[in-house]
């Protein structure tokens, strides 16, 4: 037990004593059982301690390869010492938030976005959900000064796709193409019509979205703007780059922002800083977060126009932690590591050999294994029964089996459970990597898939 010191307090040093011996991994598991809700407790119950690189550590000595990257956060690795080092710097500084008023480092970050994306301006957010909904509100205020509101009536429409997913606020939930998820919300998504992804090897033209509003009584003249993904983070399915120019066309003909939500693709993971950069156009506004600063709290929504923002009203894009000096600090340091475009260039490469090894697991027992999308760093695969349906048992026993042999994969409830989404930091090595994917055959081995 802990003595008191002569102030009648214990000790910081005797405290982290006590703590390391009190709070077990079995401590932390019961406890977020007790406090939390059961629904917070989605992944596999490895309590991390740290991590670095492409590993991760606990308390008791072992390790695990990451292919979650924090959920697409991580891309540049776990904890990068120059990221670290910046985390700190600003924190000894003594300035730890400042809401809206201006700071330096805001403006180095905002100045840093412009340069390396080539937007001349960005709005900053918290989450990727948050940049979402800034995203709407810009388009919309913009279209209302263009056109005013529609003649009969309506709200402006926001046109947004099958099977996307755009966060788990309410506005961002309307706008997403996955019903069982937007079955809580109230109905007031009447303004957003969800139409068939433009997916590679379908058949697509925008009069898919102009046949989508006639049923609704409106036209191309009411839409305020297209959101979409260049791959859909629930599905995989990666856009066609045809049909991604006839959207580009359809949207400037109409008078409609084009909105990229990269904030799971963004930051080299397909192989380019951004993987709008595969289809030879441009969005009208680019959606980034996860990657931006590698590990704190930090989106924002890159705007290709100043024009664009001119009309919405002053303070209507504020947010209490938008620019938070210490994530702009680790932003800032983030954006540099991918300034000489190396880790991009590196994570095409990484990129075609994850391609390559998952060919090989699939091709070893095709009727059990199926890869459901791979670009660049980020890939899905599932398993199946013999008939050749989903089968997320074996999934997630799968999944399971990674775990104990140490790499950690997601199974994301995607397909009923049925699909591992892999998504390795892009710096991961070709040894770590090369070693990733014995530890994924071993674990198909052990559930009887190999």
């Amino acid at each position: 037990m802990a003595a008191l010191n002569s102030t009648g307090t214990i000790s910081p040093a005797d405290t982290a004593a006590a703590s390391a011996d009190t709070e077990t991994d079995a401590w932390v598991l019961n406890t977020l059982r007790r406090y939390e809700p059961a629904t917070m407790h989605t992944q596999h119950p490895v309590v991390w301690d740290r991590a670095s690189g492409s590993r991760i550590f606990d308390r008791n000595g072992r390790s695990w390869l990451d292919w979650t990257s924090g959920i697409l956060t991580a891309n540049a690795g776990h904890a990068r010492a120059e990221v670290v080092d910046a985390i700190t710097e600003q924190a000894r500084q003594g300035l730890l938030h400042a809401y809206m008023f201006p700071t330096r480092v805001r403006a180095r970050v905002v100045r840093a976005l412009s340069e390396l994306s080539g937007f001349p301006q960005s709005v900053l957010y918290t989450t990727g959900a948050e940049a979402v909904e800034g995203a709407l509100k810009i388009s919309s205020r913009h279209a209302i000064a263009r056109r005013g509101m529609p003649p009969h009536g309506r709200r402006p429409v926001v046109v947004t796709f099958e099977g996307a997913f755009h966060g788990r606020t309410l506005g961002a939930q309307l706008a997403g193409g996955l019903p069982a998820q937007r079955d809580w919300a109230p109905a007031l998504d009447e303004a957003f019509v969800r139409v068939p992804f433009p997916a590679r090897g379908q058949a697509w033209s925008p009069e898919i979205i102009e046949a989508a509003l006639r049923e609704i009584g409106a036209g191309p003249e009411d839409v305020t703007c297209v959101m979409g993904e260049i791959y859909q983070g629930s599905t995989l399915r990666q856009i066609d780059p045809a049909a991604a120019r006839a959207l580009r066309e359809w949207c400037t003909r109409h008078g409609a922002l084009l909105i990229f939500d990269e904030i799971q693709s963004g930051f080299g993971r397909t192989g380019r800083l951004f993987a709008y950069e595969h289809t030879g156009i441009r969005p009208d506004l680019l959606l980034v977060a996860k990657g931006l600063s590698g590990s704190l709290p930090i989106s924002a929504v890159l705007v290709g126009d100043p024009v664009f923002t001119q009309h919405v009203r002053p303070g209507e894009l504020t947010s209490t932690h938008s620019g938070n000096p210490i994530s702009l600090a680790a932003a800032e340091a983030n954006l540099a590591l991918f300034a000489d475009g190396r880790i991009v260039a590196e994570a095409a490469h990484r990129g075609q050999q994850l391609a390559d090894g998952l060919a090989d697991w699939a091709g070893r027992k095709p009727r059990r294994r199926r890869i459901i999308g791979t670009m660049g760093m980020i890939a899905g695969v599932a398993c199946t029964d013999e008939t050749g349906s989903f089968d997320p048992r074996s999934s997630q026993r799968m999944a399971a089996e990674c775990v104990e042999l140490g790499l950690l994969v997601c199974v994301p409830s995607t397909l009923g459970g049925a699909m591992l989404k892999i998504m390795p930091p892009v710096t991961t090595s070709e040894h770590e990597l090369a070693e990733a994917l014995a530890i994924f055959n071993a674990a198909a081995d052990s559930v009887q898939l190999g």
